[in-house]
């Protein structure tokens, strides 16, 4: 496979080739190419030029007689060009994406607000859509309130600086008062008041003995529940379009669609790897770890709430309309800072 690289003429074909691709779906030819793209050359030069990216290993050729589709280091380059020429600012598609966004959303808690934004990215890019919650590992405890909602059953809600909220249920094993719980909330806001979640999952345990009458198992599950706050799960992100993945004709195997479908299930993998992407990221194919996402491009755009950082995407075929996905993340990113502030 030839390493030299692209010639102008190369680099049109495939950018041609990549769009049309896109947009139909099936390999192509050299004259179904020159036809929709009208590149300025004759077929011959085109069947030429698709030939040289193929040995550069940037296209195939699925069968004998068929056309060309692209590679993924043929989608890599594509990518990585198209952004590179991006235009800065909001054009008129872009506007019009952001209106969509904002006349989808409801108001509701930031759950709420985060499952429908995901709802609305998976519909508006026909992928599957994502929205991971900000995650409170990466902000500064304010205060917490405990509720007593049955003899066994509290309410606990953890405010972060900035105002970020979250709820949480919690399951005892010991009856408790609601002067207790009341004293039990002081004394974790005494005592944690100002900490990074880190820096509270190291030391709660140490800093939560001694509470008085406050009974230890309650203690206890409360303790479990900050903690838990400091690790990213499946629990803080938001999935919404299966269905759309199913419907790609890419994914007619049902053995891979059966892989897709576990991973969304499991969300654990989903979301570990959401929160380790910053800014705008593009994966293709084999760069993910995930075996099921061998076919797959993810698109993602981190964004940041009062410290905690969150992250919007979309998952698809590698046939996918990278640039409008772009954009369509970038504004939801935005969209998803604005919603929870």
């Amino acid at each position: 496979m030839s390493t030299s690289p692209l010639s102008k003429r190369e680099i049109q074909v495939l950018l041609a080739l990549v769009k049309v691709h896109v947009a139909l779906g099936v390999p192509i030819g050299s004259q179904t190419l020159n036809r929709r793209e009208d590149l300025g050359v004759s077929s011959a030069t085109i069947r030429n030029t698709l030939a040289s990216l193929e040995d550069k290993g940037y296209v195939s050729q699925p069968h004998v007689s068929a056309g060309r589709i692209p590679s993924e280091k043929g989608y890599r380059f594509y990518v990585q060009r198209c952004m590179a020429t991006a235009a800065a600012g909001l054009d008129e598609a872009e506007i019009a994406l952001r209106q969509q966004l904002e006349a989808a959303q409801q108001e509701g808690n930031y759950e709420e607000i985060l499952h429908q934004l995901a709802r609305t990215i998976g519909d508006l890019s026909n992928q599957l859509g994502l929205v991971l919650a900000p995650r409170f590992n990466q902000g500064i405890f304010h205060k917490l309130e405990l509720w007593r909602l049955g003899e066994r059953r509290l309410l606990l809600i953890i405010t972060m600086r900035g105002g970020l909220t979250k709820s949480l249920m919690v399951e005892v094993n010991s009856a408790v008062m609601q002067r207790d719980l009341e004293v039990l909330s002081r004394l974790f806001n005494e005592r944690l008041h100002g900490l990074t979640m880190a820096e509270i999952q190291r030391a709660v345990e140490e800093r939560m003995v001694e509470l008085g009458p406050v009974p230890q198992p309650v203690v206890e599950a409360v303790v479990r529940q900050i903690e838990g706050l400091a690790t990213t799960s499946g629990a803080d992100l938001h999935i919404s379009g299966t269905r759309n993945l199913c419907l790609k004709p890419e994914f007619d195997d049902p053995s891979e669609v059966a892989g897709l479908i576990d991973l969304v299930e499991k969300k654990d993998l989903l979301a570990q790897l959401m929160s380790e992407r910053h800014g705008v990221v593009i994966t293709i194919g084999s760069e993910h770890r995930p075996q099921a996402m061998g076919r797959c491009s993810m698109v993602t755009a981190s964004y940041e709430v009062a410290g905690a950082k969150g992250a919007v995407g979309v998952i698809g075929p590698t046939r996918m309309p990278y640039r409008p996905l772009v954009n369509l993340v970038n504004c939801a990113a935005s969209r998803a800072a604005d919603l929870i502030c």
